[in-house]
């Protein structure tokens, strides 16, 4: 997005089909990051982007007694509950609201979600063949014991499979997310601000 003043900048949101509220992410310095500020946007999290080959990525231990799936929206109701026990903390799933839409997703990108039992306790949804990690997480009881890195490494074979080479991941800015895909081989490209008006 790019505009010379205010009133450009208005022009373009008012020009945007969508209902409010309106989201925007920028470049650390990015200009218009000012005129958002002056037409009403709030800043509400930081993201980090996090890019890696699909080739290599160590696989890990898996976790014990936990099967990965590919998503079917029969799963909603339970995917939904999975999704707030997971993200309810993070500003990116406050600003979107529950439901976020994902548990209607079934048949689109790669949509694999990991059980232990019957309970659904991580999901990762993955733009293939881009590579895109759109949403990733497990329930807090079940993390650090593997199942994030069973459904990157899923996640890794999807996009290979599709004719991907590369994942590309965008997580809020907390020393658990750097330190996740850090552990994977991830290299860091740089973070963006998200604003957002109502």
């Amino acid at each position: 997005m790019r505009a010379r003043d205010l009133a450009a900048f208005q022009a373009l949101v008012d020009a945007v089909p969508a209902v409010p509220p309106y989201d925007i992410a920028l470049e650390p310095g990015d200009p218009v990051g000012t005129l958002a500020r002056e037409a009403g946007f709030e800043p509400y999290a930081t993201t980090v982007k996090f890019t890696r080959a699909v080739e290599g990525l160590p696989p890990g231990e898996p976790a014990d007694g936990v099967r990965l799936l590919t998503y079917d929206n029969a799963m909603a109701e339970r995917y939904d509950d999975a999704e707030f026990d997971a993200l309810h903390g993070m500003a990116i799933y406050k600003a979107m609201g529950r439901p976020t839409g994902y548990s209607q997703g079934a048949g689109y990108g790669d949509f694999t979600v990991a059980l232990r039992g019957d309970a659904l306790i991580g999901f990762c949804f993955t733009q293939v063949p881009e590579g895109i990690i759109w949403w990733l997480g497990v329930v807090p009881d079940e993390r650090r014991k593997g199942v994030a890195r069973m459904l990157v490494g899923s996640a890794a074979r999807a996009t290979r499979v599709a004719g991907g080479t590369h994942l590309l991941a965008e997580a809020e800015d907390t020393p658990e997310a750097r330190a996740f895909f850090g552990a994977l081989g991830f290299r860091e490209r740089g973070t963006r601000e998200l604003l957002i008006r109502s």
